[in-house]
C-alpha cells in the first residue's frame, strides 16, 4: 500500500510539474521595442526551445517609464520578460532563463560543456559587446565622441575578435557540434559590429569569425527573429553634430544636446599666441598621426635577392618547368618566363634572407579538413603586414590517424623571423619554427617537395596548398 501511495504521489507530482511548466511556457510577455538585439537574445532561444513569447506594442521613453512597468523592472530598462512567477531583467539572464524551459542543448551536454558555454557567453558580452559598443553609441549620439576612446574601443575587439577567431579555426561552433545559447548571445552581440562597424576589409582579419556569424544568421531560428542580415559596405564614421536637428538619431540622447552646442569654439580661434597657430589640425578635432617608424628590415644592407622578384619567378613559371626553372632558379637565380621586361632573378641571399620550416605544435586537434583550412587560411590573412618581406608555402596534410598536419616553409628579410610578426602575430606561438641549413642537400630536397606541392610530403598525403605571395 505504502509502494502505491508514493507511485502515485510521485505521478502526481510529475504531472502537475509539467502542468505548471505548460502554464509557464504559455504565458511569457517580453518587453522590448522592434530590432533591438539583446532581446533576440532571448527570441532566437525561444524558437530552439519551442516556446512562445508574447511581444506587446512598446513605446520606448513611454511604456518603460509607466508604472506598471516600473513595478516589474524598477530601472524602466528592456528587454525584460514578464512571468507567472515574476519579472526577469537583464538580457543575458532572460535567455538563460528561456533556455532552460526546454532540454534542446542549449547548454551543451555536459556539465564542461555547460561551463564553456558560460565562459563564451561572458566572454562575447564583457570583451566584444562592451568595447563595441563603446566605439558604436557615441557614432550614433547615446553617447559624448571622443576619438582617443574610440581608438582604444577599436583596439579591444580587434584583439577579442583574433582570439575568438583563432578558437573559430578548429570549432565549426562555440561549443560542440551544434548551436547552443553561446552561439546566439555571441552572434546578437556582434550584430551592430557586422551590420554598422566591420567594412570588408576589417572583416578579412577574421574569416573564421564571420563563416561562423554567417552560419548563425542563416539558420531558420535565426532569421525567424532577425531577419535578413546584410553586412557592412563601409565603417560608420562619428560625424560631429552642429545643432539640434542631429538629436532624432537617438531619443534617449536629448540629453546630450547641450554639450553639442560647444559655445566655447569661438575662443579657439581667438587666441592670439602664434603657437597654436602652427597647428590648425587641432581644430578640426583630428589629431595628427604620429610619424610612422622606419621598417627595421628596410634599414638592412641591400641584397642581391629581390624579394618581388623570387615571387614572379614563383608565380610565372610553368607546372611542366617549374621544378627545372623555379626551384632551381631560387639556389642559382634564373629568367622569370614571360617577363616584359626580361626581368632576371638573381638567387637566394643566404646573408639578407633566411628560410625556415614550421610545424603546428597540435595536430590531433586537426581532424576536421575545411577547418583546418581555415586555420591556415586565418593564418596568413592576418600577417598581410609582412607580405612585402616574406613567402610562404604551407603543406595541409593527412595521416593514417585521420589527423591534418601542417607543415610549411617560409623565406623571410634578414635572418629573424620578422619582429612584428612575432609581436603582433598570436599564430606564431602554435608552430614549432625551425631556421635551415640552406646548404644542407637534405633540406634543399624537402623545399623542392614543398615548393613543387608533390602529393607525399614527409611521406605523408598532400591534401591543401595555401601559398602566401
Amino acid at each position: 500500500m505504502l509502494v502505491a501511495a508514493v507511485k502515485i504521489s510521485a505521478e502526481l507530482h510529475r504531472k502537475l510539474t509539467v502542468i505548471d511548466q505548460t502554464l509557464i511556457m504559455s504565458n511569457l510577455r517580453l518587453y522590448t521595442f522592434p530590432g533591438n538585439k539583446n532581446a533576440w537574445k532571448a527570441q532566437i532561444a525561444a524558437e530552439y526551445v519551442e516556446v512562445k513569447l508574447d511581444v506587446p506594442a512598446f513605446e520606448m521613453g513611454k511604456t518603460n517609464k509607466s508604472p506598471q512597468f516600473l513595478k516589474l523592472n524598477p530601472n524602466g530598462k528592456v528587454p525584460t520578460l514578464q512571468t507567472p512567477e515574476g519579472a526577469v531583467w537583464e538580457s543575458n539572464a532572460i535567455a538563460r532563463y528561456v533556455a532552460r524551459l526546454a532540454d534542446k542543448g542549449l547548454f551543451g551536454a555536459t556539465a564542461f560543456d555547460a561551463a564553456l558555454v558560460e565562459q563564451w557567453i561572458e566572454f562575447s558580452t564583457l570583451n566584444i559587446d562592451a568595447p563595441m559598443s563603446s566605439w558604436l553609441y557615441p557614432i550614433l549620439g547615446y553617447m559624448e565622441y571622443d576619438k582617443k576612446k574610440e581608438e582604444a574601443a577599436i583596439v579591444m575587439v580587434k584583439k577579442n575578435l583574433g582570439i575568438l577567431d583563432e578558437y573559430l579555426a578548429s570549432h565549426t561552433y562555440m561549443v560542440g557540434n551544434s548551436v547552443t545559447l553561446a552561439d546566439i548571445i555571441g552572434a546578437a552581440n556582434l550584430y551592430h559590429g557586422y551590420t554598422k562597424l566591420f567594412d570588408e576589409a576589417f572583416r578579412k582579419d577574421f574569416p573564421n569569425v564571420q563563416r561562423w556569424f554567417l552560419t548563425l544568421v542563416n539558420q531558420p531560428a535565426f532569421k525567424n527573429v532577425m531577419g535578413e542580415v546584410t553586412l557592412a559596405k563601409e565603417t560608420l564614421k562619428y560625424t560631429p553634430k552642429t545643432g539640434d536637428k542631429a538629436a532624432p538619431a537617438a531619443k534617449e540622447s536629448k540629453p546630450a544636446a547641450p554639450k553639442e552646442s560647444k559655445p566655447e569654439q569661438p575662443k579657439k580661434e581667438s587666441k592670439p599666441a602664434p603657437a597654436k597657430e602652427a597647428a590648425p589640425a587641432a581644430d578640426d578635432g583630428e589629431e595628427k598621426p604620429a610619424p610612422k617608424p622606419k621598417d627595421p628590415l628596410a634599414l638592412l644592407p641591400p641584397s642581391k635577392m629581390i624579394m618581388d622578384s623570387w615571387k614572379r619567378l614563383y608565380s610565372n613559371t610553368p607546372g611542366a618547368k617549374f621544378k627545372e626553372i623555379c626551384v632551381n632558379g631560387l639556389w642559382n637565380g634564373a629568367d622569370i618566363p614571360n617577363s616584359p621586361t626580361n626581368e632576371h632573378f638573381e638567387g637566394f641571399d643566404p646573408e639578407g634572407y633566411s628560410i625556415w620550416f614550421c610545424e603546428y605544435k597540435y595536430p590531433e586537434e586537426n581532424t576536421i579538413n575545411f577547418i583546418v583550412m581555415n586555420k591556415v587560411g586565418g593564418f596568413l590573412q592576418r600577417i598581410d603586414y609582412v607580405r612585402k618581406h616574406a613567402f610562404a608555402v604551407m603543406s595541409i596534410l593527412k595521416d593514417d590517424k585521420g589527423q591534418f598536419p601542417i607543415r610549411g616553409m617560409w623565406i623571410f628579410r634578414g635572418q629573424e623571423i620578422p619582429a612584428i610578426m612575432q609581436e603582433e602575430c598570436f599564430d606564431l606561438p602554435l608552430y614549432e619554427w625551425t631556421k635551415v641549413d640552406t646548404n644542407d642537400a637534405a633540406v634543399r630536397e624537402r623545399i623542392s617537395a614543398l615548393l613543387c606541392e608533390e602529393d607525399k610530403i614527409d611521406g605523408l598525403e598532400n591534401v591543401e596548398v595555401k601559398v602566401f605571395k
